[in-house]
């Protein structure tokens, strides 16, 4: 087989190609360029992708693509079928690369031989385990791992040729065979003992209960005889109790007569009584009337302190100046200032004459009428000045001394009209008072008449309200009285008809009473028939697990044959030990043919790697190989070896291993995923060689982030 072309949606890879050569394909790219996902990419194109695995690690989750694109591929090779393509897509999210095609390349005629699930083992010959551990080397598991499919390709290279053969298999089958008779305490070797053991206890168990059924069966009798003892004893009882029923019977009837005359002697002296309800509605009224009468107290003692309260703010108000007048009318009272200083109309007649007079003395004696005249209109303009001067003076005087009354009346009404206000409030809630007062006593006169008209009707001296309360308790007490009568009358009468509806007949048997009492019979019969009761079902039970556990005849020769089928069993358990005692001392001579040719190929190819410095390679029977370098006397096994040599003898057990199971008709494709990476270059050279070499028997895939010289 050759592989031409990969196309990959997967992981890293988007939508990208890789077209492959026949013989050595070396593909150099660096860490995380996607190397080792084109190489699962290749594995899961030919053999799928497991999709129940649910590990962390698991490929459909560790290659989902990095875009978020659906996975899919496409594989084109060369090969024993012809030249073909297959196809792997994601149809549905929980089915990823579920979808499979296979066709002729550049037709749509599929491939019929080729299924989703077979196509790699149809292309390589051999199935993925054996296809992982030969030709699927990656640098992290160079180590070869035993698997049955592995083990059975290489059984069929060294004894029949058939591939069904394996001694995992074989061992294993031999071992669920013997297992499945015994394993520890599970298998058909313990469950036949353990259902034996389970026979034999269940066969006593029916001994014993066969027994104790028999002991049940003679305790129920003596019960039963103990039983109608009691129960005879308790028929006496029940005779007494008839006997003093139909004495009771006529005493009620006797009670009844009584009680009935009592009530016609009560009836007669209470005729004129209202009837309870009537009684209560009155006895409600006065109730009523006494909370209106409280009423009537608090409103008369509202009215007192009101009226006292308006005689304090009347005596206030009245000693006041303002009293009688409103306080509008006190803020315009006229003011006592005197009336308002006026210029009196002679006062500029008399100056002016005095200045004429003043004039005419000096013309006189001084014979000078221009001084004269001077001196008149001089003195003139003096009394003028010096009564304008006294005019101003008692004018200022007046409204000063009107200005001050103006502050004192004016203060005299800030004084007066709250004593106006309180007493206006104050009369206004006396008045109302009064009136509360006077509505509430007419509330309880009316009640109080119309109480006493009731209680005249049969207590006519019933004056005031104490007096109606005792006329109503007596009343009350009647009726009570009446009441009690008739409710006794229909007690005897209910009790008499009960009595007589139920009379037990005359008794059949003596009505002497036993000298146990009732109650100590009823407790012996209870206890003996819940001793009964429990027998039976102690019985009942016994009896039921009897027949539940079966035929003792039958489970005995149960038993019978369950020991027979131990016998058989343990004969084939120690046969099928001695088998795999014998199978595995024939695997380890398998094993002894094997081993020598595998290592003797892997030491040739390991010589080479090495550049002959090791030259013989030894593998255990768990394929782990040893390494003996030459002119050395013991070989040296690999966790011991450099890391770069392990590899190399790990990758020339691989290779041997190749060369011996995978079908040469088929030339399967070698893929190396980093496996030389820990080579030096002398070794490398020499890897490259061989691969090279190797290439012109079949395809080789090799991934390494080196640069590579061959």
């Amino acid at each position: 087989m050759q592989i031409k072309r990969l196309a990959a949606t997967f992981g890293k890879l988007e939508q990208e190609q890789l077209d492959l050569e026949p013989g050595l394909n070396i593909i150099e790219a660096p860490n995380e360029a996607g190397k080792s996902t084109w190489t699962a990419f290749l594995r899961v194109m030919l053999y799928g992708l497991n999709t129940r695995d649910r590990s962390a690690g698991a490929d459909k989750r560790r290659y989902l693509p990095w875009s978020g694109s659906a996975m899919e591929g496409a594989l084109d090779a060369s090969t024993s079928l012809g030249e073909i393509t297959i196809l792997r897509r994601t149809v549905r999210a929980n089915s990823p690369m579920g979808s499979f095609s296979a066709v002729y390349t550049g037709t749509s005629e599929s491939v019929p031989v080729l299924t989703s699930a077979g196509c790699g083992e149809t292309l390589l010959g051999v199935p993925q385990d054996v296809f992982e551990r030969s030709a699927y080397i990656r640098q992290t598991g160079l180590a070869v791992e035993q698997s049955k499919a592995l083990e059975q390709r290489i059984t069929s290279l060294i004894t029949t040729g058939e591939e069904d053969t394996s001694f995992t298999a074989a061992a294993e089958q031999l071992k669920r065979q013997r297992n499945a008779r015994r394993y520890n305490k599970s298998g058909l070797l313990p469950q036949a003992e353990e259902e034996a053991r389970s026979l034999r206890a269940t066969l006593e168990e029916l001994e014993a209960l066969t027994a104790s059924a028999a002991r049940d069966r003679q305790s129920l009798d003596a019960l039963r005889a103990q039983l109608e003892e009691t129960e005879n004893l308790l028929a006496r009882h029940d005779a007494a109790d008839q006997a003093e029923t139909l004495r009771a019977v006529e005493s009620a009837r006797l009670d009844v007569a009584s009680a009935h005359d009592r009530v016609k002697t009560l009836e007669s002296t209470s005729r004129a009584l209202p009837t309870r309800p009537e009684l209560e509605a009155i006895q409600g009224r006065i109730d009523a009337l006494y909370s209106i009468n409280d009423a009537v107290d608090s409103a008369k003692s509202r009215l007192d302190l009101t009226t006292h309260t308006l005689r304090q703010a009347e005596k206030a108000l009245n000693a006041h100046p303002f009293a009688g007048l409103t306080p509008a009318e006190a803020a315009s009272a006229p003011l006592d200032a005197g009336p308002k200083p006026v210029m009196p109309r002679w006062v500029l007649p008399v100056l002016i004459l005095a200045g004429l007079l003043l004039g005419g003395a000096v013309a006189y004696f001084t014979r000078l009428w221009l001084v004269a005249a001077g001196s008149g209109l001089g003195l003139f303009g003096v009394s003028m000045l010096v009564s304008a001067r006294l005019f101003q003076k008692r004018k200022k005087d007046w409204e000063a001394n009107r200005a001050e009354l103006e502050r004192q009346r004016e203060e005299a009404v800030a004084e007066y009209t709250p004593l106006y206000e309180a007493e206006a409030e104050a009369r206004a809630k006396q008045q109302a008072a009064q009136a509360a007062w006077e509505a509430v006593s007419a509330s309880a006169r009316t009640n109080l008449d119309s109480i006493l008209t009731q209680l005249r009707s049969f207590r006519p001296m019933v004056k005031d309200l104490p007096e109606a309360c005792q006329a109503l308790d007596l009343a009350f007490e009647m009726r009570g009285e009446l009441d009690l009568a008739v409710h006794k009358e229909e007690k005897a009468r209910h009790r008499w008809e009960a009595l007589r509806d139920s009379a037990p007949p005359i008794p059949s048997v003596p009505a002497q009473r036993p000298e146990i009492s009732r109650e100590d019979l009823r407790t012996r019969l209870a206890q003996l028939k819940s001793q009964d009761d429990a027998l039976r079902r102690e019985l009942h039970a016994t009896l039921g697990r009897i027949q539940a556990l079966g035929d003792p005849g039958e489970l005995r020769l149960r038993l019978q044959e369950l020991e027979e089928h131990q016998t058989v069993l343990q004969r084939e358990y120690d046969a099928i030990t001695l088998a795999m005692e014998v199978l595995a001392l024939s695997n380890s001579t398998l094993q002894t043919r094997f081993s020598p040719a595998l290592g003797e190929r892997a030491a040739s190819i390991f010589t080479n790697l090495t550049g002959g410095r090791y030259n013989k390679v030894v593998l255990d029977r768990s394929m782990t190989p040893s390494a003996q370098e030459a002119g050395q006397l013991l070989p040296r096994e690999a966790d011991v070896l450099s890391q770069g040599t392990a590899d190399q003898l790990y990758l020339a057990v691989r290779l041997a291993i190749c060369e011996m199971v995978l079908p040469p008709e088929n030339a399967v494709p070698i893929l190396l995923d980093d496996a030389l990476v820990n080579f030096d270059d002398e070794r490398m050279a020499s890897a490259l060689d061989y691969l090279l070499e190797l290439s012109s028997q079949r395809q080789i895939l090799l991934r390494t982030p080196r640069v590579l010289f061959v």
